[in-house]
């Protein structure tokens, strides 16, 4: 399975969405899409769902254009918060009534669901409406109807954006577990960055690409108490402290950070490893 995007261009009127994007990814990748807002990113992730149409190009998912159905039969989209669910509708009837639309039997349907929700953790819910979810339960059930269709190519836009820590934890739980689909991954979250195996640095077109996140440095004004745990604590003024670690103890500190951090995160730098060679930015720079 793989998604191939060929000299893509996407204007808006005037605007330039999309600018030339060429690249190509594989079954067993996950890729993170990091720029600043209005870069494109969402607009690159509908194009590759075949929910827009290119102006000029084409993206070929496993040789099929993405705006063919046997192409979006094998994609599952989940966007930023745009609630792509029905309110009065239980958790189980959403999920059968999108699996329908992917072409499951009204049976597979309801085996499919019964399977992603528990996944999800939410199969105590399923009958409830979806209006009496919370927002983190909310975005676990996005992600379910994003795989009711056991989709190879899994596309998510900032997919934990606005939910608490728990809820946090269980969609990056999971969204580790995918290493046998491609998944694509639109965010500013370092959390959600670090899960990546490649990085592209995108605005309009990617101007940078880069192997997986390595070393994390986080500013941190307030209290820290951490006993080694393999991150280096520094205090560097008063009540700032850099705490240097990891991308896996960064993942681990983040679903923790209550029990050791207290204070705000003033910023962010990384090291990723590119073309053999290690390059450090600060990750305010592609907010």
């Amino acid at each position: 399975m793989s998604v191939v995007a060929l000299n893509l261009r996407k204007r808006f009127g005037s605007i330039v969405a999309i600018d030339g994007v060429n690249f190509s990814a594989e079954k067993g990748e996950t890729i993170a899409l990091v720029g600043p807002n209005g870069a494109g990113k969402t607009t690159l992730l509908k194009l590759m769902a075949g929910i827009l149409r290119p102006d000029e190009g084409r993206v070929l998912v496993n040789g099929f254009d993405a705006v063919e159905a046997r192409a979006r039969r094998s994609v599952g989209f989940m966007t930023p918060m745009d609630r792509g669910v029905y309110w009065r509708l239980t958790a189980m009837d959403n999920l059968i009534f999108f699996g329908t639309l992917y072409g499951l039997s009204i049976n597979d349907a309801k085996r499919r669901a019964r399977e992603v929700l528990e996944l999800m953790d939410l199969e105590d819910r399923a009958d409830n409406r979806v209006a009496t979810f919370s927002t983190g339960m909310m975005r676990r059930l996005e992600l379910a109807r994003a795989l009711i269709h056991d989709p190879d190519v899994l596309l998510l836009d900032e997919p934990t954006s606005g939910i608490d820590v728990d809820g946090r934890r269980k969609i990056l739980d999971y969204i580790r577990k995918l290493r046998d689909r491609l998944v694509i991954i639109a965010s500013h979250d370092p959390q959600e960055i670090s899960l990546a195996t490649r990085v592209l640095y995108f605005n309009k077109k990617i101007v940078e690409e880069s192997g997986p996140l390595k070393i994390v440095r986080m500013l941190v004004k307030g209290s820290v108490r951490l006993n080694g745990n393999g991150i280096k604590v520094t205090k560097i003024n008063g009540d700032e402290f850099i705490l240097e670690m990891d991308v896996d103890k960064f993942s681990d500190l983040m679903r923790e950070a209550p029990n050791y951090v207290e204070g705000d995160i003033l910023d962010v730098e990384v090291e990723v490893a590119s073309e053999g060679r290690v390059m450090s930015r600060r990750w305010r720079q592609w907010e």
